[in-house]
């Protein structure tokens, strides 16, 4: 499965005039809606060993809420490997490297997990990167997206143009900024107040861990995250789902230490070169030391159309003669996306079918 939660901040204008020595000032306030996605039919909390996940028809009313229902997108204790990509980062958006490592030292007492930075975006299990969210169709006020991309990966983006994103708003404490209105006159002034840059981190990285939006104002999980409310802060009920969902469940014995033969991961494993059909595209894909492999990608399809990932291996030269190893189903998403993540190991082969059985992407496992 894979879900994202979009944190989309607006920039919407209330006015309140006054002049010099008590200047009139244009009032911008930060508000936020979002939007989730989901991909592909949840596995059962079994399958997933342990990640937490809710109990059957279970209710949220303390101020936090899995997204959709769905559980943690990381094991606890678990080590999480982050990484910036900053290539098309400019020069007034330079410091969010400081907001990103700071919002993640604030979540790492209340979960229990260890965010610890690489270069390599292809080893991240939570990766950021700067985009244009604008010709990617998200708005022109959109100032990140963020959410899950499968169990046990995550990724956030930030617009490269919206305000909120400057050095400006760099840290986490409510500021308001005040700049001159020489076009309304004199003594004329606009202001903006919001909570710090690092709140957006926050709240996209909660959105990649499985948190989906509540309506507790004081939460920073709040829509509208940049009211006066708790002023860019953990709320108790934040705090609460965070220790629920990560601090309070016992380590995975995937994180813990063992040398049995059983925990060694397959070694070495590669994917290869995608073979791809009907105009499909691969947005990525991976397989990890654990033999977890996942993908993202774009189809021709519409919204909702189910497709299929099986795994299988040859049983003969020609392949004429297969055993599947695994089946699941995924629906598609906006914007013909899908994304998955399944088990596999050497001399596999993992293929993407559609509802009229045409092959749409295949790999080899090697």
């Amino acid at each position: 499965w894979s879900l994202r939660g979009l944190l989309i901040y607006l920039g919407e204008q209330e006015v309140n005039v006054f002049r010099c020595p008590r200047p009139r000032f244009a009032v911008t306030v930060l508000a936020a809606i979002t939007a989730t996605m989901l991909t592909a039919a949840p596995p059962s909390a079994a399958a997933e060993g342990d990640r937490w996940m809710p109990a059957p028809g279970q209710a949220f009313n303390d101020g936090w809420k899995p997204l959709d229902g769905l559980g943690a997108t990381y094991r606890p204790c678990q080590e999480v490997r982050w990484h910036f990509d900053r290539g098309s980062e400019g020069p007034d958006r330079n410091t969010m490297i400081n907001d990103i490592r700071s919002g993640l030292a604030t979540l790492e007492p209340h979960t229990g997990l260890k965010f610890v930075e690489i270069d390599n975006a292809d080893s991240a299990d939570l990766n950021f990167r700067w985009g244009d969210l604008v010709a990617e169709g998200w708005g022109s006020n959109v100032a990140g997206i963020g959410g899950p991309d499968g169990y046990g990966e995550g990724s956030v983006a930030f617009s490269n143009s919206v305000d909120w994103t400057l050095n400006k708003w760099e840290g986490r404490d409510w500021r308001r900024l005040e700049w001159p209105r020489p076009d309304l006159g004199p003594g004329w002034y606009s202001w903006k107040e919001g909570p710090g840059r690092e709140a957006l981190v926050v709240h996209e990285v909660m959105h990649a861990m499985g948190f989906d939006h509540v309506k507790d104002f004081t939460s920073i999980m709040y829509p509208q995250g940049a009211i006066p409310n708790n002023r860019g802060n953990l709320s108790s009920g934040d705090i609460a789902g965070l220790n629920t969902m990560y601090l309070n469940n016992p380590c995975s014995s995937e994180v813990s230490s063992d040398n049995s033969e059983e925990s060694i991961p397959p070694a070495g494993l590669e994917i290869s070169k995608p073979d791809r059909y009907y105009g499909t595209r691969v947005l990525r894909a991976s397989v990890d030391d654990e033999g977890f492999m996942r993908a993202a990608i774009r189809t021709r399809l519409s919204k909702g159309q189910p497709l299929w990932v099986e795994v299988y291996t040859c049983d003969s030269a020609d392949c004429e003669e297969y055993t599947t190893v695994s089946e699941k189903k995924i629906r598609v998403k906006k914007r013909g996306r899908a994304a998955f993540m399944v088990k596999v190991a050497q001399d596999q082969f993992v293929a993407v079918w559609d509802n009229d059985d045409e092959l749409l992407v295949q790999w080899t496992v090697s």
